[in-house]
């Protein structure tokens, strides 16, 4: 709050329009659209209110359009600075949800488990056992995790886990392909030799040859019966 003192009436008037003027200029309203806005939660909603006490900024969220936005207006360089600010939020959403779908692939992959009880193995968190992964693949000789809140490094070579008391674990890489039973495959099926498909004679005698030919005898006179194999 301010006041004007001048000679008249007309030079005061004259001189709140001016600084009015002024401060229109500086105003500015954003809108930034996401369909992630729709999904902000408590910490997301306490940070739009933390920037609008502090930067004196008007933020209003649009979530019911489509696409949901969100609205700044206020002085054009306060409006910038908060724009930034949920634009990296909606970024770090962004980022987070795409960790958590590659961790989800990565688990279906494969499994690492430390030990539990019983003699039984737990499995890590999907973010860790994606980051145990990670680092593997990426060649790196350790990794520090949490293990019932204890910090541990993770030799990857020798898969030996250490804490700062000196304590020692095993954990456990398990493919999940190997994880399960093997599937008996038919004692008549030939080697692939890494091949992906096969296509494989049959002889006149074979149960899947006479199988096919009588089916085929009732509509088709003159044929060749061949089995196509797929890894």
């Amino acid at each position: 709050t301010f006041q004007i003192c001048g000679e008249s009436q007309k030079n005061v008037d004259a001189t709140e329009s001016w600084i009015k003027n002024l401060i229109l200029k500086e105003q500015l309203e954003n809108s930034i659209s996401d369909e992630l806005i729709v999904h902000f939660g408590e910490s997301q909603i306490d940070t739009l209110a933390d920037l609008q006490r502090r930067m004196h900024v008007t933020i209003q969220l649009e979530s019911k359009l489509f696409p949901p936005c969100i609205k700044i207006s206020g002085i054009s360089r306060d409006v910038f600075y908060v724009s930034v600010k949920i634009q990296k939020m909606i970024q770090k959403m962004k980022d987070a949800q795409e960790e958590q779908s590659k961790a989800e692939l990565v688990y279906n992959l494969v499994e690492w488990r430390y030990p539990g009880s019983n003699d039984s193995f737990v499995a890590f968190d999907k973010l860790t056992n994606m980051h145990l992964e990670d680092a593997k693949i990426a060649k790196k000789s350790h990794l520090t995790v949490k293990i019932n809140k204890k910090d541990y490094k993770v030799d990857l070579n020798t898969l030996q886990a250490n804490d700062d008391q000196g304590e020692t674990i095993i954990i456990q890489r398990v493919p999940k392909n190997e994880d399960k039973q093997s599937i008996a495959l038919p004692e008549q099926w030939e080697d692939m030799h890494e091949e992906r498909v096969k296509l494989v004679n049959l002889k006149p005698s074979y149960h899947e040859y006479l199988e096919v030919e009588n089916k085929f005898k009732k509509t088709c006179p003159s044929f060749v019966v061949e089995k196509v194999k797929t890894y």
